[in-house]
Formats: C-alpha cells, sequence, structure tokens
C-alpha cells in the first residue's frame, strides 16, 4: 500500500510538473499587444503596421488592424452607404485558435477578412517578455518569412 501511494504521489508531480511547464511558456502571451512593426526577412524589408493589434487569451488569438484616420460617421451600418461602409472596415483581421506544441505557436484560423486564411494551420516561434512579443514565421499569403514586432499594452 505504501508504495502504491508512493507510485501515485511521483506520477501526481510528475503530471503536474509537465502541465505547469506547458502553461508557463504560454502564459506570458495572454494580453493585448500593439504591433509596431513587421519585418520581412527575406526581402530584408520593414513595415508599418498601421493600427494593427493582437488579443491573445488562453487558448485563442484574435487580430484586427484598422486605417489610422477612419471619418466619424453617426450612423449604424444599415443605413450608411457602400462607400461609408468601406470608410470604416479594417484593414485585416482574424480569429484563432492555439496550442503550444515543442515551444511553438500552433494556431488554426477559424475566422478571417480574407478566406485565404481561413482553416490554415500557422505555425509561429516566438519571444515573449513583460512588454514585448515577436512571432516569427512564413505568411501564408507569399510564404515569405516575416517578424512581427509587437508591445504590450494591456
Amino acid at each position: 500500500m505504501r508504495k502504491l501511494k508512493g507510485l501515485f504521489f511521483l506520477i501526481s508531480a510528475l503530471l503536474i510538473s509537465s502541465c505547469g511547464t506547458e502553461n508557463r511558456s504560454a502564459s506570458g502571451l495572454e494580453g493585448v499587444w500593439r504591433v509596431t512593426r513587421i519585418v520581412n526577412l527575406d526581402a530584408g524589408e520593414e513595415a508599418d503596421p498601421g493600427n494593427m493589434h493582437y488579443v491573445i487569451t488562453k487558448g485563442h488569438i484574435m487580430t484586427v488592424g484598422g486605417k489610422e484616420e477612419r471619418p466619424v460617421i453617426e450612423k449604424n451600418f444599415a443605413d450608411m452607404s457602400p462607400d461609408e461602409i468601406k470608410s470604416q472596415l479594417p484593414a485585416g483581421g482574424g480569429f484563432m485558435s492555439y496550442k503550444i506544441l515543442d515551444g511553438k505557436i500552433h494556431r488554426t484560423t477559424k475566422f478571417a477578412l480574407s478566406e485565404l486564411f481561413e482553416g490554415k494551420l500557422i505555425v509561429t516561434e516566438f519571444e515573449v517578455d513583460e512588454n514585448s512579443l515577436v512571432f516569427r514565421d512564413d505568411h501564408s499569403a507569399d510564404r515569405q518569412l516575416r517578424e512581427w514586432h509587437m508591445v504590450r499594452v494591456e
């Protein structure tokens, strides 16, 4: 009986410690992040992301990017003209589920403004600390290796 309790304790400790490692690697990701620059490592080019943010929770990532100087239109979307609606649309956006596997984010796009990305699995390397986050992966549209540099907003 004593050996059985010892074995149970050892297995429990191993399971808890392995779960803790997985959670620690993802815990710094959660929050709201503003993208400060996008670097195309293949082309050696850097781009201004404009008004782009990532919202990361325990199992989901949402991205949204919008025009900086959108006009204020005091109407509901249902009452806007097509041109007024276009002036309010974000430049990009998506919703993904993710898991951390082998130290990388494995994210699957559930919804995106472009159907090109829907259903795609994107494996992303990442570096995170208290105030900064970098994602690095091949961009689905052109297979160019890019980095998204971010700062914590919340």
